[in-house]
């Protein structure tokens, strides 16, 4: 029986399921692999990626939007055209 001392939450890391031991031994794996002094250049590529990400969800460019819903019927049928013509290509 589990007797409940404080009604306080408690404070657990949880990223993508995986706990703080998890994260630590994922953190010493990068350090074996990359060594101490590529894992800041590392980090720093992927900062700049996941911020580019972030920005092209919040501000897509117009340039690679449909602008209705005709052009992505045109546009879903021309990628299976291209797909048919690549598949015959494989089997010949």
């Amino acid at each position: 029986m589990a007797i409940l001392l404080s009604s306080e939450p408690i404070l657990a890391v949880s990223i993508f399921g995986m706990g703080l031991p998890e994260l630590a031994v994922i953190g010493i794996i990068a350090v074996v692999v990359f060594g101490p002094k590529k894992l800041p250049e590392l980090g720093s590529a992927f900062g700049k990626a996941l911020r580019s990400f972030k920005q092209e969800m919040n501000n897509p460019s117009s340039d690679d939007e449909p602008t209705a819903g005709a052009d992505r019927v045109s546009g879903t049928e021309s990628l299976k055209v291209e797909a048919e013509k690549v598949v015959e290509k494989d089997a010949a």
